[in-house]
């Protein structure tokens, strides 16, 4: 095992946040806001929530006082808004336009205002990407957008028709993110990987919750944990005889992007939004038009989450409900339609009332609030005291391991478990390299002179990439040629491409999804998780794929036809026959019957009767039989005993020979060049002697390219001899 570990200085934004002076109509000031405060270095994007764009052209400021100014935004249900690490207003969206912190329209994008979770915006300070859904189902789909320093880069459609929820946590390598959709008119959840500047196939999970009987049903969340360890999805069920609807729980590995499922709610009145509570100990859920619901998440079962329930707010209007967020100092916001107030629960951790719901919490000096508010990645809200990020090497099983922690620890420590193995190293970063693959536990300890903790996570280590995953190249031989380029009886020729095992997707001969009707049959992701293809025709393959850690590669083959000899004839020269075209091998036929492989042209016959001869060529393709050419003029023995019959390929050989041989046994090898010097193929005592296995020969050669002989010898001293061309 290999282990590089040493510090590494990591330069992390840190000091004093600046203020910048705006115009202000109100300033609200709470001790309990985060002020002059460092970024952690266990959420380094916490920031980025610190300003809201909603309502009726609202913008609200979180920083260390509340403050209260316009944006370009109005009356909507689809918000997303997204700053600088350190707090600065970047870009805001209602789902139709995305703006930049000067109010202009940077672009357009597909989404829709009354979408519920209609845009979500994440990235960094340079790139960014946005995902919109449209409402009510409607074939639009979800969009994906790039853009770098305010320049689109990306445009496309990634899942149709969509429902209009859309939710989006970190990974736990802290550098890469999930997305979640779901399909509507289907019961699925569709897990993306989305890098700097990529989005990945999805992985695609049954809920076990068909939405899509009409568009009404479309409505509802998809709302991670802060952790990221859970994910809930809010069911809206509206039809003519009842508005029933439920809030189903998951388990999340946001290692792997698995979902599982854990329970129900109970049945609730048209359920739009719900929000874990920051310590992930509570589920508020909002019913239209009715109620405010917390449950208790200490026992996941539907009869535990029904004892648990506790009315919060009764709703005063039939299309009134409460939206709510999270902000960066665990307290939880609300938005109530047409409000002139954000109501604010300052307890959330807590139960029923003592979460401490105050619906007049924050004057919006006469602007109103609308049916939502910024849709944000859960993990901006997450600040544990330890964690860590790290990076993957694709090719080798070597990670790059970063430590992160809250409070100025002095001593670190990280542990390698798998099975009774066990490695540890005291350091805060370092690169560390498995011994094999599989489940491996990874622990991060940190510790000063007061506390200590830890953090732990699994990473499954993949196989190793390897160059040729999809074969050497390869050729197949034409049919027969009359010599008049007639292949109308074409070779029935087929090869099976395939990619390795337990890939997450694999694409062939660079298909992508299509998701537009327009552009011709619909094509989902799962077509995506096809291992094999069949290839009948000649041409360049490549294949692209992703493992299950999202490292992709990229492998080709090469597919030639190759025409074979035309057809010989046989000419008298003397007392022997010659074939009329020069081969690699001939093969000599009397009365019908293979009688002799050899790689001279001539023969003399030992027999009279009629002899024919086939053409082998240096790839291995055949000619047709030559004409019966019928010899009366035989007398002497033959000279020519029968050889010893084998086969060798590939040929041409880049270095690596199989010789097919008729029997088990030890046979002596020789190699010569054309002119008849002997190559050395080994320093064993025994000289050049190799046994079979399966009746196979296998060995390395190193040779400069050109054609040489191979003659090789069996036990009965049976000799036979074939050209061989070396191709470096």
């Amino acid at each position: 095992m290999r282990t590089m570990c040493h510090m590494q200085h990591i330069y992390l934004i840190s000091g004093l946040k600046k203020m910048k002076s705006i115009s202000l109509l109100l300033i609200l000031t709470y001790s309990t806001l985060l002020s002059s405060a460092q970024i952690p270095e266990t959420n380094p994007d916490i920031y980025r929530t610190i300003n809201w764009a909603v309502g009726d052209s609202l913008l609200i400021n979180f920083d260390n006082s509340i403050k209260i100014s316009s944006s370009s935004v109005h009356t909507s249900e689809a918000y997303a808004s997204f700053s600088t690490s350190s707090g600065k207003l970047l870009y805001y969206s209602d789902g139709r336009n995305l703006y930049d912190s000067n109010n202009i329209v940077l672009s357009v994008v597909k989404g829709d205002k009354s979408s519920v979770q209609g845009v979500i915006i994440t990235g960094n300070d340079s790139i960014i990407s946005v995902t919109t859904t449209t409402d009510i189902g409607r074939n639009d789909g979800a969009h994906f957008y790039t853009f770098k320093n305010g320049i689109k880069t990306m445009d496309k459609k990634i899942l149709s028709p969509v429902c209009e929820m859309q939710g989006r946590v970190k990974h736990s390598n802290q550098r890469n993110e999930w997305l979640v959709l779901h399909k509507f008119k289907s019961d699925s959840i569709y897990t993306f990987l989305n890098t700097e500047e990529n989005l990945f196939c999805p992985s695609i999970t049954r809920s076990s919750n068909y939405i899509g009987n009409k568009g009404s049903n479309a409505p509802g969340g998809l709302l991670f944990s802060p952790s990221g360890k859970k994910l809930a999805l809010t069911i809206y069920s509206l039809n003519e005889f009842n508005a029933d609807g439920i809030v189903t729980l998951f388990d999340f590995n946001n290692s792997t992007g698995q979902i599982s499922y854990l329970t129900n709610t109970p049945i609730l009145w048209l359920p739009l939004h719900s929000l874990f509570s920051p310590d992930e100990s509570k589920l508020y859920v909002s019913e239209r038009g009715k109620t405010l619901i917390q449950y208790d998440l200490k026992h996941l079962n539907q009869d535990s989450l029904k004892n648990s329930e506790k009315i919060l707010w009764t709703a005063n209007g039939t299309f009134s409900n409460m939206t709510l967020q999270h902000s960066l100092h665990n307290k939880v916001y609300g938005s109530i339609p047409d409000s002139l107030y954000l109501a604010e629960i300052s307890s959330p951790n807590d139960t029923g009332f003592d979460a401490n719901l105050d619906l007049n919490k924050i004057s919006l000096n006469g602007k109103q609030l609308s049916y939502g508010l910024p849709n944000f990645n859960a993990s901006y809200f997450y600040t544990p005291s330890i964690d860590f990020a790290y990076t993957e090497d694709c090719w080798e099983h070597t990670y790059s391991f970063e430590g992160r922690d809250t409070f100025d620890a002095d001593g670190y420590k990280w542990v390698f478990e798998k099975g009774a193995y066990r490695d540890s190293i005291l350091t805060k970063h370092c690169n560390y390299t498995f011994a094999d693959t599989g489940k491996w536990q990874v622990s991060h300890i940190a510790w000063n002179a007061s506390r200590a903790d830890t953090v732990s996570k699994t990473l499954t280590i993949r196989p190793k990439w390897k160059n040729n995953l999809l074969g050497r190249d390869t050729f197949y031989c034409l049919p027969f040629d009359s010599g008049q380029g007639d292949s109308s009886a074409r070779a029935d020729f087929t090869l099976t491409l395939k990619a390795p095992a337990d890939m997450h997707c694999v694409h062939w001969n660079g298909e992508e999804p299509n998701l537009d009707d327009a552009l011709g049959l619909i094509v989902d992701y799962g077509h995506f998780h096809t291992d094999t293809l069949q290839v009948d025709t000649a041409g360049k393959y490549i294949v692209k794929l992703t493992n299950k850690t999202f490292c992709q590669m990229y492998d080709t083959i090469t597919v030639s036809e190759v025409p074979n000899p035309q057809k010989p004839s046989i000419q008298r020269n003397g007392q022997e026959l010659e074939s009329s075209i020069t081969a690699a091998e001939y093969r000599w036929y009397f009365n019908g019957n293979l009688t002799l492989t050899t790689i001279n042209s001539q023969l003399i016959p030992d027999s009279n009767g009629y002899w024919q001869v086939q053409l082998i060529s240096e790839y291995g393709c055949e000619s047709q039989l030559s004409d019966s050419f019928n010899v009366g003029f035989a007398s002497l023995k033959p000279l020519n005993p029968k050889p010893l019959s084998f086969k060798i390929y590939p040929n041409p050989s880049d270095g690596h020979i199989s010789i097919e041989v008729p029997k088990e046994g030890q046979y002596n090898l020789t190699l010569s060049t054309i002119g008849g010097q002997l190559v050395r193929l080994s320093d064993s005592p025994q000289g050049e002697l190799y046994r079979s296995v399966n009746k196979r020969i296998e060995f390395e050669l190193n040779l400069a390219n050109g054609t040489y002989i191979l003659t090789l010898t069996d036990e009965d001293g049976k000799t036979g001899s074939k050209k061989i061309d070396a191709v470096r």
